[in-house]
């Protein structure tokens, strides 16, 4: 029998490769047997029925994109939460779930290293520039494809090969990092390999697994193609075992199918395994694999009775800080500024360089708010950080001391005229339109949805028309005239009246942030009259400006409502097999996110930290319905 040296580089994978790759797919005969999907999970079994109330509609993005559907069955009240043991209080099924891109990119981080993980980005494989990054994500949660064919099967495999080849060049800095390899064995290699399998798989390896993972590497080094043997160096063997590694189920779905022996009942539920909860609560806080300490609690089986010790440890650090505040700029639609068309004729001092200093204060400001303050500073702080441009083109204030052109400093708003994210730059401008017309509607829209979870419907063909006519009034109307023609209509009004109200407090602010007395664009620039009666969701009180505004939804529980449902949607991350209610309407009793709310009001403080850790602490977060 010849023996053939084996090529170091795969460029695709060929018929060794294929059932080698195929060996390392453990537990595939529980992933193939699955039931009806979501768009970001997939759920096993059989789906399970409604229950008995109409939904709501009420998630989705903070444009009024896409809605959470309801719970279905007959319409009418819902019933009363029932305290511990409701089954409400659990909502997503046992599933699997896709990592998202820029979770598998994390993942990489964490398996190779950072200097992977950056060229993989600048290669434009993965990362910057694409939706596989919340930070150009438009959808709430980031949604995440729950099949691998096609473009997809062909980038991640581009991607795995782009890894295989970086570990074959940096064999012996990446062995000894890991495995504290000192020399080029099979058994050395065997053991990094081991140990780079638990850290992609999220969990210890069986023996199983184990055994078929030395013997991945076995036939690696040394296998029979069409009667040739075919050779490899440990070097080359460890590299594609890699490259397979990072094909394989484990690595790029994770399990929620928990431990059915240790069911609940109080509410009924199956829990997470401690390795599924380390998952769990690693990518909610941080969107990166379980570290070494969440590993080993999970490893030890103390994590569930740690939890909280866990989540508080995690939320200390800055990966946890960085990502929860890139989420609520993904929630509040902030992150999509970058894309904002304005027109720089009307307004001469737009340009890039303007939204990217709002982009910078914005991120200051939420990381204060979130990291410094109570909950409600996010919607009440006049605390933000200027450098001199800002501080002079768009907030008209003096800038603050040790501010410059590239250097944001302190600074405090002025009360009357600012409070808040819904006075932020970043945030208006971020909702804007070209020409600065017509602000009302898109404005009362994104704060209906995003503060108070309530996104209006999408108006019906037959008004079409009307809409259109409205529109074209919208050059010669103040902000007053414009609602008081849409409610002029009955079927318009019917809609408008619930989120109009909501973009007429923010008229004194233009397309960019800036305030304003007068509107300059109509003839004789009359003075802006912001004031109106809030919608009913508020109690209908007479308010003034967006500082009131803001105020009264700061002391309301639609508010507090709102963002525990929010992060208990993120949480259990898919839109469609886990939605999750608002709590306390008629129509949806929303006991998940109820106990979210009431844990959070219960805790001695009241910030951003602890309806996180509220949010980790309901059963939703760590239980799972039993699927047939």
């Amino acid at each position: 029998m010849r023996t053939i040296r084996q090529p170091s580089v795969f460029r695709h994978r060929g018929p060794a490769l294929l059932p080698l790759c195929a060996a390392l797919a453990l537990g595939c005969q529980g992933m193939v047997n699955v039931g009806p999907s979501g768009g970001g999970g997939t759920s096993v079994g059989a789906g399970t029925g409604g229950t008995g109330t109409t939904g709501t509609g009420g998630g989705g993005t903070p444009n009024g994109g896409t809605g959470v559907p309801g719970t279905g069955g007959t319409s009418g009240p819902a019933a009363a939460c029932t305290g511990a043991s409701d089954a409400r209080l659990v909502v997503a099924p046992q599933r699997f779930l896709r990592l998202t891109m820029n979770e598998t990119l994390n993942t990489i981080r964490y398996l190779i290293d950072s200097n992977e993980a950056t060229m993989l980005v600048s290669s434009g494989m993965i990362g910057q520039g694409t939706d596989d990054n919340v930070e150009v994500a438009r959808q709430f949660p980031p949604l995440q494809q729950k099949t691998i064919i096609g473009a997809e099967y062909t980038r991640l495999d581009q991607f795995a090969q782009h890894v295989r080849d970086y570990v074959l060049a940096n064999y012996a800095t990446l062995t000894m990092a890991l495995a504290g390899c000192s020399a080029v064995t099979d058994a050395c290699a065997t053991t990094y390999l081991n140990r780079l399998a638990a850290r992609a798989y999220r969990r210890n390896l069986t023996a199983v697994e184990q055994t078929r993972f030395t013997a991945l590497y076995n036939r690696l080094k040394s296998h029979v193609i069409n009667g040739y043997q075919v050779t490899s160096t440990v070097q080359e063997a460890t590299s594609n075992a890699v490259y397979a590694l990072l094909s394989s189920p484990q690595m790029l779905w994770r399990s929620e199918i928990g431990n059915a022996a240790m069911a609940s009942t109080s509410p009924a539920g199956i829990p997470l395994t401690d390795a599924e909860l380390a998952t769990q609560v690693s990518f909610f806080l941080t969107d990166q694999p379980p570290d070494d300490m969440l590993l080993m609690a999970a490893n030890g089986n103390t994590l569930r009775t740690n939890l909280g010790t866990h989540v508080t440890r995690l939320l200390g650090t800055q990966p946890a800080k960085d990502w929860l505040r890139t989420i609520i700029e993904t929630y509040y639609l902030i992150n999509q500024l970058p894309t904002v068309v304005i027109d720089s004729a009307k307004f001469p001092i737009f340009s890039a360089g303007l939204l990217a200093d709002m982009r910078i204060e914005e991120q200051k400001f939420l990381d204060n708010a979130l990291w410094s303050g109570n909950l409600t500073d996010l919607l009440l702080s006049r605390t933000t950080f200027l450098n001199t441009g800002l501080a002079s083109a768009i907030y008209n204030v003096p800038a603050p001391t040790g501010a410059t052109a590239t250097n944001f400093a302190q600074a405090t708003l002025p009360m009357d005229k600012r409070a808040g994210f819904l006075t932020n730059a970043a945030f208006i401008t971020s909702r804007g339109r070209s020409d600065g017309r017509g602000m009302v509607v898109p404005r009362g829209k994104a704060i209906a949805a995003a503060v108070l979870c309530m996104p209006p419907p999408s108006p019906p063909d037959t008004i079409m028309g009307a809409i259109t006519a409205a529109k074209a009034a919208f050059d010669t109307q103040t902000g007053q005239q414009q609602v008081a023609s849409r409610n002029a209509i009955p079927l318009c009004a019917s809609c408008h009246i619930n989120f109009d109200p909501y973009g007429l407090v923010l008229e004194n602010y233009d397309t960019l942030g800036r305030w304003r007395d007068t509107d300059p664009d109509l003839a004789g620039m009359p003075v802006i009259d912001a004031s109106t009666n809030l919608p009913a969701a508020l109690g209908g009180e007479r308010v003034t400006n967006a500082v009131d505004l803001a105020q009264k939804l700061a002391a309301s529980p639609a508010f507090t409502n709102c963002m525990a449902r929010t992060m208990l949607q993120y949480a259990l991350v898919d839109l469609d097999t886990a939605p999750v209610e608002l709590p306390l309407l008629p129509e949806t009793a929303g006991c998940a996110s109820a106990d979210v709310a009431s844990k959070y009001n219960n805790a001695t403080s009241k910030t951003f930290t602890e309806l996180v850790r509220a949010t980790t602490a309901t059963p939703a977060f760590a239980l799972r319905r039993a699927v047939p």
